[in-house]
This record gives C-alpha cells, structure tokens and sequence, in this order.
C-alpha cells in the first residue's frame, strides 16, 4: 500500500453529542484504515505507530469514563492519529458508547478496530457480527478462547489439567471461608477477581496482596460487590516474567519474552518497567501448551511469577495487546502490524525476536511506584525508601526507551509529562 504522509493530514475531531431522539450525530470526513479505541492506554498509542508509518490512516478514540477532559489525552497528539474520537462514557452509558462506534465505522469505512481494555472489550464483544456486517473486524480472539482467557478460575483449571504449576488457590464464595485460606496460606496472600472487569465494577478489578483478616474481609467485599468471583491465592514473590504470542491458525507465528522489574499498582498492576529476555524452556514450554488449548488466536500473553526457588507459577493469560508492547517493538517484534495483517486477510510472516535486553520505561508508572512503595513500607513487594529512590533514579542511566517518547513524535510524551507532573505535585500537596 501506498506511504502516507502523516504530516499533511489535517487531524479532526469528532466529539460525539445525543439528538432529540437519543441518535448519535457525528460528522462525516474522510475513511480511516484502523480505528483504535482505548486510546489513554500506551499500547494504543505504540499501536498508532506502528501502524501510521506502516502508511495506515488511524482514528483513535477514547471514552469519557477514562480521561479527565481538562487534560488532552497524549495519544490524540500524536502525529500518527489522523482522526481523535471522544465517545461517550463507557461506565454510565454503554449504549451510547456502542452507538457512536458503530456511527463511526458507518461514516469512516475502517477495516479493523484494535481494543485493548478489558471494559471496552466486555462492551464490544457483542457486537463482533454487527459490525462484521458493516465490513468492519474487531480484532479479538474467538469468544470461546475469551471466556477461558477472561476467567482466571477456568484458565487455572485448564493449567491444572496440562500439568502447569500455579499457585495455590481457593475459592471464595463468602467471607466466612476466609479463615480456611488463613490456615491454607497463612499470611500473606493474594486476594483475586476472577474476572478483571464486570458491569458491576467502577473500574478494573484487581489483586491485592494482605497482610491481615481485616484486609482480606475487605478486599473480598469489594470484588464481591462488584459482581466477580474470589480466589484466595498462595503469595509467590519472586522475578516477574512473560512471553507474548501472535497465533494465526493455531500456529504460533511469534513470540517475545519479557521481565518485568516493576509493576503500578506493585502487585498485577501495569508494568512500569520491562526488559526483553530470550524465553526460558520452563516458561516457553507450559506458555504455548496453554494458549493452544484455550484456542487463542492472535495477540496474546501469559505471565508467570517465580518463587523463592526459582520455580515459575502461572499467573495469568491476557487475551489482548498488553502494555509491554512498546517492549516487543523495540525487540523487533510488532504486533501491531500483525494484527492489521491477520484481520485484513493477509499473511503474517513468522517473526522472531531480534534483540533482547532492551529496557523500556513508563516514567509516570514508575513513579506510580515510588509512590506505592512508600506508602507500603514493610508490606510484600516494597524496598526500603532509600533503595526505592536509588532505583527510581539510577533507570535514568540504564534505559533508553520510554514509553510515550519517540523523537519523530514528541507531542504525546510532552502531554504525559505534563500530566504527570501535574499528578505528582498534587499528590505532594495533598499528603499531610
């Protein structure tokens, strides 16, 4: 296809309003090739990359639910989004969110749409046939593979049955079986959703690691209230590690392994800090006998967790585009462009990782953590203050990728900083 000159298209923006009749309105421009939704997320943005100078047209859009609208979203400055669409709040009106995606792909003709958030996923999942028959695919796995991917239960289960280690786990149905993990684990340990992401739920439902009755009482309540169910999981601290797929016809066409030195929130939170890694055997092995029997197609992930002999421990499957994706881009690995060529029908030539020990950083995740960690002092997964700063200060020297940070595109990395500067001096002003 033909190079496009991202510099000479005039970036729009359609902002979504509701008519007398609660019809979408939207103004009609030119077509796009892509729309990429979840667009505050940084694999939306490495995705528009990707894509933009592979001569693509990218619309990106993002709900009202994730951004705050005083503050410009960094991807929508990006010289590689030729259209920025702000939808409708996802968490009140999902309908309304729905609406004005499927008005946009009548009016704009994309080809593909690329999501990466596990609520926008929930939401688009129904309507995969519908917009099919607009000629427009929703890149993402085969809803049998989702419902094994998106329920941790499941996917332990079918880990259990390949002989895959894990960690220990029980199911929690009430707060009064709480006590039978207390006696299995002893404290700490991990309580977990099942499912990341309901309609019940505010936001993403995610781990926490406690340290005590009172904290496992509460965390249970949350994810409860918010329509998952619980698992109480043994605690595994050790090295943080992954490898991406991109699966086309069962065949596993690549792969990229990673470790992640820090997460934000520190415990199954966004990582912060990663670093490509050639695949061990131990997790290389049990990851691709996972993904192949839960029926994962395309992009996916699967992360383990050592323990403190070094043994892997399953964590969990991420049946999407996930944020180490700049990572597997610097490796020389780009899904991005695999999932374009995959949903358009074309082929998708095995790739193999070509660089390994490449570091890529989220500057505004860590210093998330820094934050983290200091409010968690002596609790699992936190370093002494001074050893957190050190760390923090001393990745100024030792890595040279940052997420956001492309010097042919400079404008979303100044509106990051900007918003994490303005995040960081309110948090500062706020703690007593």
């Amino acid at each position: 296809m033909g190079k496009y000159n991202a510099n000479r298209t005039r970036r729009t923006h359609a902002v979504v309003s509701r008519g007398n009749q609660g019809e979408v309105r939207m103004s009609k421009t030119d077509k796009y090739d892509i729309l990429i939704l979840d667009a505050m997320l940084k694999q939306s943005l490495a995705s528009a990359r990707s894509l933009g100078r592979a001569g693509l047209r990218v619309a990106m859009g993002e709900s009202l639910a994730h951004f705050n609208p005083s503050w410009p979203v960094p991807a929508f400055r990006s010289r590689f989004c030729h259209k920025s669409l702000v939808l409708p709040d996802l968490d009140d009106d999902a309908p309304a969110f729905v609406a004005a995606v499927i008005q946009f792909v009548r009016d704009h003709s994309p080809r593909v749409i690329l999501t990466s958030g596990d609520a926008t996923i929930g939401t688009m999942r129904p309507y995969r046939d519908q917009l099919a028959e607009l000629g427009c695919v929703l890149a993402l796995a085969p809803e049998s593979a989702l419902e094994i991917a998106n329920n941790k239960d499941r996917t332990l289960e079918i880990a259990r049955s390949l002989g895959i280690a894990a960690p220990g786990t029980i199911i929690i149905n009430h707060i009064d079986e709480l006590p039978a993990a207390v006696a299995e684990f002893g404290f700490p340990f991990v309580i977990k959703p099942t499912i990341s992401w309901t309609d019940q739920s505010s936001g993403r439902n995610i781990p926490v690691d406690v340290i005590n009755m009172e904290e496992a009482r509460a965390a249970t309540e949350v994810i409860l209230a918010a329509g998952s169910g619980v698992l109480a999981q043994q605690y595994v601290g050790g090295r943080r590690e992954g490898v991406s797929f991109f699966i086309v016809d069962d065949e596993i066409v690549a792969s990229c392994g990673h470790v992640a030195h820090r997460t934000s929130p520190p415990l199954g939170g966004a990582s912060a800090l990663r670093e490509s890694v050639i695949v061990p055997p131990e997790i290389l092995d049990p990851a691709e006998r996972l993904v192949k029997a839960a029926g994962l197609q395309g992009a996916c992930e699967v992360e383990f967790r050592r323990d403190v002999q070094g043994r892997p421990f399953l964590m969990e499957v991420n049946a999407r585009l996930a944020g180490t994706i700049e990572n597997a881009i610097q490796a020389g690995v780009d899904f991005p462009l695999m999932i374009w060529q995959s949903a358009t029908g074309q082929e998708v030539t095995p790739v193999t990782m070509r660089r390994h020990g490449i570091r890529t950083r989220w500057l505004h995740g860590d210093l998330e953590w820094l934050w983290f960690n200091w409010s968690r002092g002596g609790r699992p997964d936190s370093v002494p203050r001074a050893r957190s700063i050190w760390i923090l200060t001393s990745e100024f020297v030792r890595c040279r990728h940052y997420d956001y940070l492309d010097s042919r595109d400079l404008k979303p990395f100044v509106a990051e900083l900007r918003y994490t500067l303005a995040t960081l001096q309110k948090k500062l002003l706020s703690k007593p």
